[in-house]
């Protein structure tokens, strides 16, 4: 009897690994929903939140970001108005952004720094993901006809924070490992706010 109780265990706990009941894993899973590691997803929205780290280090502002060397953003922007992708772009950046540079480069060294700060410590995820949805594809709009400019690697820098959005990136080597349990429960007890922020992170 303890042989045969000790067979049923075994096969229930192979049941719930995945093992004997492939059926049932099939349904928890297919093209949409496929189980799959997500530290992959951590270790790369950390190194993407680095690459927004980095780019926000040459928006110096002791240089009024680049207006009065010729260099850095000031360089970029004018290499933008020279090869416009949309003309109604162009016109944004020279009737708009020009004439309120040092307004523009601190919202832009402050944006990216934003970016960098939330996706490398994994704090408000999906929210640092929107934003750089939102920088990545400003940048591409703007860059995408300047010569020698690969279009693919504005594609990836698309699609990257894209991926971070539509999972729990942040719950992998991230602070929100910690900070979404808490406000799953209180959005469970029905604290509207919670549910509110829980879509953030």
């Amino acid at each position: 009897m303890a042989t045969t109780l000790q067979t049923q265990t075994v096969m229930t706990e192979s049941v719930r690994n995945g093992r004997e009941a492939p059926k049932e894993q099939e349904g928890r899973t297919g093209w949409l929903r496929a189980i799959a590691p997500l530290w992959p997803l951590g270790v790369a929205r950390i190194l993407y939140g680095y690459l927004w780290w980095q780019q926000s280090g040459w928006k110096v502002p002791s240089d009024d970001f680049g207006r009065k060397s010729g260099g850095g953003l000031w360089y970029w922007v004018h290499q933008e108005i020279q090869y416009p992708t949309l003309a109604a772009y162009k016109n944004f950046l020279v009737n708009v952004m020009i004439p309120h540079w040092t307004f523009f480069g601190w919202m832009t060294l402050i944006t990216e720094t934003f970016i960098a700060t939330t996706l490398i410590l994994g704090l408000g995820t999906r929210l640092g993901s929107v934003v750089a949805i939102g920088m990545a594809a400003n940048i591409t709009i703007g860059i995408l006809n300047v010569p020698h400019e690969w279009g693919w690697t504005y594609t990836m820098l698309i699609m990257f924070p894209a991926l971070f959005l539509l999972t729990d990136a942040g719950r992998s080597f991230g602070l929100d490992a910690f900070v979404a349990p808490r406000l799953d429960r209180a959005a469970a007890a029905g604290n509207s706010l919670a549910r509110l922020v829980r879509w953030l992170v």
